[in-house]
Order: C-alpha cells, then structure tokens, then sequence
C-alpha cells in the first residue's frame, strides 16, 4: 500500500522547518531527515512551478534575465499584478502530495516519537504540529500500526 503526506504547496517549507527545529533521537531523527528531503524536493517544484508562472509577467534584459529594480523584479504591466498574484496563490494552495512508502518504518518512527512529544510547543510550532500529525495519523491509525 501507498504511504503518503499532503500538504499545501506553501506549507512545505514551514513543515520542514518545524520537523528541523524538533528534538528527536534515532530513528525518529532519521525519519525526520528522510520527511525534510522529500518535503525539499516538492518545494523546489514548487519553485520551479512558480517561476514558470512569474516569467512572462517581468520584463527581461538583452540576456533574458528578470530585471531587478529597488530589490523588486519589474513586472511588465503593474495592472496584472492582481492576475499574477492570483495565479501564485492558486499555486501555493495546491496539493503536494508526498509519497513515503520507501520510508515508512523511518517515518512510523517518527510519528511514533511525536505521539509522545514532551516538549512544549505554541502558537505556529502547535499549528504545525496538528498538521503534520494529522497527516501521519492518516497513515498509521487506520492500519492500526
């Protein structure tokens, strides 16, 4: 059976971050860092996606490069910054689906160590530990593994 983890686009970073900042030993430790390279890797398609999307909207020097103006890329028409912003927001709101069957006693072992996570967590570090938790429970409970 397929093991998987979904996420939207513009919460990988943040999940990955959070996993980073966990103290965990052993193999949760090692499942941790297998869930940051997958999480890594969807968020550089992510990357790619965006880019795709923003490339027609800048304007571009003889070398085809965005040009870069006050910290900012120049957009070739400021009236579709809206069109654009809406694009990069549908994008960011799509699913990356992370599909971990490879690694699943490693990521097991992590979800049984945030199971029983004694550290105490708040405001986003909290939001983000539901998140990622409710995401393994999908995967273990209903086995009941």
């Amino acid at each position: 059976m397929t093991k998987t983890l979904e996420f939207r686009n513009g919460e990988v970073v943040a999940v990955g971050n959070f996993l980073a900042g966990l103290k965990l030993k052993n193999k949760a430790s090692r499942g941790r860092t297998k869930l940051i390279k997958l999480l890594d890797k969807k968020n550089k398609e992510f990357s790619e996606d965006r880019d795709e999307i923003r490339d027609p909207y800048f304007v571009k020097d003889e070398s085809g490069k965005a040009v870069v103006k006050d910290n900012q890329y120049e957009l070739k028409d400021k009236d579709k910054v809206g069109e654009l912003n809406n694009k990069l927001n549908e994008l960011a709101e799509e699913k990356a689906v992370i599909e971990f069957t490879e690694y699943n006693e490693k990521i097991k072992a992590l979800y049984d160590a945030l199971s029983n996570y004694t550290e105490d967590l708040s405001n986003s570090d909290a939001i983000l530990y539901d998140l990622v938790m409710d995401q393994l429970e999908n995967n273990f409970t209903k086995e009941g593994k």
